[in-house]
This record gives C-alpha cells, sequence and structure tokens, in this order.
C-alpha cells in the first residue's frame, strides 16, 4: 500500500469514528456530522484528495468542504456574506482560532467551511497524525458556531451579531456542556428581544 492509499484509508476510519458513517463516490469521502451545537443541527462533510494547484505542486492537497446550510435566499446573502466575514475574522485572530474559512456559494445558495491541506505522501504517519488533529479541531468549531449559522439563516427573525454570540459564548463555564449551554444562549436571546422591544417602544402586552 502506498503512502496515499495509506492516508485514503486512515481518512475513512477517522471519519467513520467521529461521524459513525461515511460513505465513498467518485473519490470523495462524505460523512454526516449530527448534534452540533445547541439547535441540534447537522453538516454534510467532503473531503477530497485534489493533485494540486499545478503542475509544479510538490505534494497532493486534501480539501476539506463542510456544508452548513443550503437553500439561502438571494435576499439575505449580502446580510450572511458580511456576517460570514465578521465570523472569519474571529477565527482567524479572535478567542476562537480556527483551520479554513467560512464562505456563502451563490451559485448553490450554500454556506460551507472549507479547508485546504497539502499532504506528503513520503511520510504518511506523520501526515496522518496531523490529519487526525485537524478533525479533532473541526468538530469542536463546527460544534461551537453551527448555531451561529443557523441563527444567520432564522427566518423568523431572530438573530445574534457575531459580537452578542461571542459574549454568549465566553459566558458559558463549561463549553462542552449543552445544557448550560443552551440556558445561556435561550437567556442570551430573550434580553436581546425584551431590549428589541423597548428600543422600538413595544410592551409584553402587545
Amino acid at each position: 500500500m502506498d503512502g496515499l492509499d495509506l492516508i485514503r484509508n486512515s481518512i475513512k476510519e477517522m471519519m467513520e469514528e467521529l461521524f459513525d458513517n461515511c460513505t465513498e463516490r467518485n473519490g470523495i469521502l462524505r460523512s454526516m456530522a449530527g448534534h452540533l451545537g445547541v439547535t441540534d443541527t447537522d453538516a454534510i462533510v467532503d473531503v477530497l484528495l485534489e493533485s494540486g494547484f499545478d503542475d509544479e505542486a510538490p505534494y497532493p492537497v486534501l480539501h476539506f468542504m463542510v456544508t452548513l446550510a443550503k437553500d439561502i435566499a438571494d435576499k439575505d446573502a449580502g446580510r450572511i456574506s458580511i456576517a460570514l466575514n465578521e465570523l472569519n475574522h474571529i477565527i482567524a485572530v479572535g478567542d476562537y482560532p480556527s483551520f479554513g474559512a467560512f464562505s456563502y456559494y451563490p451559485k448553490l445558495h450554500q454556506i460551507f467551511l472549507s479547508y485546504r491541506l497539502p499532504v506528503n505522501p513520503e511520510v504518511p504517519e506523520e501526515e496522518i497524525i496531523n490529519i487526525r488533529y485537524y478533525f479533532g479541531t473541526l468538530y469542536q468549531q463546527l460544534d461551537i458556531f453551527a448555531d451561529f449559522i443557523m441563527f444567520l439563516c432564522d427566518t423568523k427573525g431572530r438573530s445574534l451579531s457575531i459580537d452578542d454570540y461571542i459574549d454568549y459564548l465566553q459566558s458559558v463555564e463549561d463549553i462542552d456542556d449543552i445544557e448550560e449551554r443552551a440556558r445561556a444562549l435561550s437567556e442570551r436571546l430573550d434580553r436581546i428581544e425584551r431590549e428589541m422591544r423597548g428600543n422600538t417602544g413595544g410592551s409584553d402586552d402587545e
């Protein structure tokens, strides 16, 4: 078994272990990441081994593509793109450093997370360690930020700015405690809703 085959087989095993499922079609490995965040949402995780960006590229490239939302209305595209740029700033230089970038793809009306990782097939064991580390951080990244993506796509008008969302995360003592996160998020949304009613002169009796 050559280095690339070893890496590909190891990735499939990791995806089955982490997400409890993995299929392969046309060279693409796909898993469904379930039960993410307080909203208990799902995401599609695709992994493709690319030959490289050009003929002179020294190594092949693993492309991780995670689809988090689809069927985005055209009228919401601008607002969502701005919010995703703000989120990318947070994961690039903020308190929640992560890999990749969140984007909106107009052609398919989807929100996705994309990350490319060059791999050296001459040292597959070392690359497998790096890939396993990435998968661990990816799951945490999805679990933390999937809720923000869901609020961006909420058509009922309940939304959080990135500043409000980060404040909510920082108010949670144990980020792995989903019940604590649910309580903190509900309290944050209720407070924002009360503030909005106050700013517009509304009342609970309306």
